[in-house]
Order: structure tokens, then C-alpha cells, then sequence
């Protein structure tokens, strides 16, 4: 085994020597075999030189990741420098030894990252390692073998958390890296024909941070535009969600659109506003756009269910509710949420969205006069699906 070593070493000594211009850094027991072939040799005697590597590392090193990526950035260097891969038949030989060397380096990359995403371990450290040190290419293939080699085995809105953890914080390669990963998650999911709702409202969270990053001005054109048609693909009812032009509500009991009064009729103390539905059927304005914007989760909250912000943009005030008026709903003059009842879970079922605090779910209520329902918090429609005076349909806003 050690004269195996020895081999290798000097086999990566002389190879980096010749393919590089520069002697690689040795254990201090090898330093005297760098320069032992001279720089003279040809082609054909190179690839016989990686050749030989490739034999030493598959019959001891299999599992030597870095001594694969060694002999992988070796190969490429060579290509590019001195032998194309369509030159002749030492080119097609150089280029059939380094497609065997990505096909094994690839499966090394994913099967660790693919173990360490089965064990629940975090796996932003490797995530760097790989994009670190390998093309973009292989980079993406690594994500897609590791992605479906977990498919199966873990729950896939536990998976796409999982994968927001290469992302290393203002690192643009891990930002890249996270996009790639949860593109080749979701073309998975599209191409096993699955049907399963809380991973896609999860995507569709993940691509909503994504998009709205500071970073992604700097992703190129076509992952910017992979990641387009992923949205364009959800559900309209999770791509209305997280638009960030807004969108309306309709009452899922009788399509009557949910809006912030505009005169001062009904106010805490000018602080507040109240929160109707309008009894004209699929009518909508400009007094009823909400954004919602998703709350970042503490660092100890991973599995968390996602919580919202609503605000009507009409006056840039906040949808609360108002334990002193039974729970009804209202938007709130302050710049910002002032209290936990500004926070909203949101849940997604089919076409429609479902808005609750703690125990309480936002439904239709009473008539206020001939014209208008109130909009109240009520107990009692935790059950799925809750009644359709509980259920909000998301729709784009009508100019008026």
C-alpha cells in the first residue's frame, strides 16, 4: 500500500508539473520526487501519465474525493492547453478518461451530500466544498443525482428547507448553488406527477426569496429565467400569494370582495380602519390590495409554519385583529405590525387561501348594513377544508 502512495504522489507531482507549469505542495516524505519526467514528453506519454493515475486512484483511493477533483482539473487543463478533445485519437482518449473521471467524482459528491441531506446533518460546509472548487456544470449535475437519490426518503417540504442551507450568507456562489437546488427539487416533483400541497406553497415561499433577494440581480439570464418558469408553473393561486404587486381576496362563500374603508366613518382614534366585503359579486379595487410579506423565521425555528405580514397598500396599513371589537378584522395606521395580532399563518388548499392566528381563522361575517359583511376572526374552522365563508380566493386586483 505505501509503495501505492508513493505512486500516486508521484504520478500528481509529475502530471502537475507538465499539465500546470508548477509543482504541487508534497508530504514532507516526497519531496524530492517532483521534476522526475522531463518536460519534453509528448502528448501521447501525458496521457498515458494520467492514465496511470486514473488506475492507482480507482484501485486505492475510490472514495478520495480531492484526488479525484485533482485528476479532474489536471485532465481539463490539459484539454485546454494542449490536447482538444477532437484532435485526433490521443484528443478523444483525453476527453473519453476525463468524462470517466466526472462520471466518478459526480457520484462521490452526491452520494455524501445526498447521506448527509438522509441524516438531517447541515450541509451548508459541503455545499461550499463542492461549488468551491468544480464548474457550474457539474455542480448542477451533482444537485440533480443527490435530489433524486433522496426523493423517497425524506419529506419534500422538509427537503426544500434543507436545501436554503447552502446558501451562505452574501456568498453568491452558495446563492447560485441554493437556486439550483431547489429547481432540480421542484422539475423532480413536476416529473413524478406528485400532488402535494404544503411542499408546493413551500417552493413557492423558497422562490418568492429567491426572487426578492439583493443577490438576484447578479444571477445570469438563464437561471433567471429557469427560475420564471418555475413560478410561472405553481399554482396562480401561490403565484397571487407572493406577487409583489398584490393581489385581492373574494369570499370563498360568495365571491364578495374584501376591502379597507377610505373615509374616516369607522377609526380607533384616526389609527385605524375598517375591513369590509362588498356585497357586488367579483367587484374589486384599488382599496383592496393586500401584499403579504413572509416574516424570516428565527434561527431556531427551522420546521416553523411561515408567518405573514398583510398590508392593504392602499394606505400602507397593516390588517390586524381587534380582540376589543370581537375579533374583527382591521388595518392598522402604524408603519409597521405593533403586536402579535398583525402576524398570520396562511394556509393553501386547491384555489383557495386560508388566513389564521393561533385558533382563530378570518372568515365572513355578520351583515353590517345592505351593503356590507363584516370580516371577523372565528373560532371552531381548524378542520380542513373550514367553511367557505373561511375560505379566500386570491385574485388580481381591477383598475378602478
Amino acid at each position: 500500500m505505501q509503495q501505492r502512495q508513493q505512486l500516486l504522489l508521484l504520478l500528481c507531482v509529475c502530471c502537475a508539473a507538465l499539465v500546470l507549469g508548477e509543482v504541487l505542495p508534497l508530504e514532507p516524505d516526497f519531496e524530492n520526487l517532483q521534476g522526475i519526467l522531463p518536460r519534453a514528453a509528448t502528448r501521447s506519454d501525458k496521457l498515458q501519465l494520467f492514465q496511470s493515475i486514473w488506475g492507482v486512484l480507482r484501485s486505492d483511493f475510490v472514495d478520495d474525493t480531492d484526488k479525484a477533483k485533482l485528476l479532474y482539473t489536471q485532465l481539463g487543463n490539459f484539454r485546454r492547453d494542449e490536447q482538444p478533445c477532437l484532435s485526433g485519437p490521443t484528443g478523444r482518449s483525453v476527453c473519453e478518461l476525463q468524462q470517466e473521471v466526472r462520471r466518478h467524482l459526480k457520484m462521490l459528491m452526491s452520494q455524501r451530500l445526498a447521506n448527509l441531506l438522509n441524516a438531517e446533518e447541515n450541509i451548508q460546509s459541503y455545499g461550499m466544498y463542492i461549488a468551491a472548487s468544480i464548474e457550474p456544470a457539474l455542480v448542477r449535475d451533482i444537485l440533480v443525482n443527490a435530489v433524486e437519490d433522496v426523493y423517497f426518503h425524506r419529506p419534500l417540504d422538509k427537503l426544500v428547507r434543507q436545501l436554503e442551507q447552502l446558501y451562505t450568507d452574501r456568498d453568491e456562489v452558495s446563492f447560485k448553488m441554493m437556486i439550483e437546488a431547489e429547481l432540480a427539487l421542484y422539475w423532480r416533483y413536476q416529473t413524478m406527477h406528485d400532488s402535494n400541497e404544503v411542499f408546493l406553497f413551500n417552493v413557492a415561499r423558497v422562490a418568492n426569496r429567491i426572487v426578492t433577494h439583493h443577490m438576484y440581480a447578479s444571477v445570469d439570464a438563464s437561471l433567471q429565467k429557469r427560475m420564471a418558469a418555475l413560478q410561472e408553473s405553481l399554482p396562480s393561486v401561490l403565484r397571487l400569494l407572493f406577487d409583489p404587486q398584490g393581489f385581492c381576496l373574494l369570499s370563498g362563500s360568495d365571491r364578495e370582495y374584501l376591502y379597507t374603508t377610505i373615509t374616516d366613518d369607522w377609526n380607533y382614534g384616526l389609527n385605524g380602519r375598517q375591513v369590509f366585503t362588498w356585497r357586488q359579486q367579483n367587484y374589486t379595487d384599488s382599496a383592496g390590495l393586500i401584499r403579504a410579506f413572509l416574516q424570516e423565521p428565527n434561527a431556531d425555528a427551522e420546521a416553523a409554519t411561515p408567518v405573514f405580514t398583510l398590508r392593504g397598500e392602499y394606505f400602507k396599513w397593516y390588517l390586524y385583529v381587534d380582540p376589543a371589537e370581537g375579533n374583527r378584522v382591521g388595518a392598522l395606521r402604524s408603519g409597521s405590525p405593533s403586536s402579535s395580532t398583525s402576524f398570520w399563518t396562511i394556509g393553501y388548499l386547491d384555489n383557495v387561501l386560508i388566513f389564521r392566528q393561533r385558533d382563530l381563522t378570518m372568515c365572513v361575517a355578520e351583515q353590517h348594513d345592505e351593503e356590507r359583511r363584516r370580516v371577523k376572526m372565528l373560532p371552531g374552522q381548524l378542520h380542513t377544508p373550514p367553511s367557505e365563508a373561511c375560505q379566500w380566493q386570491p385574485v388580481h386586483c381591477a383598475a378602478h
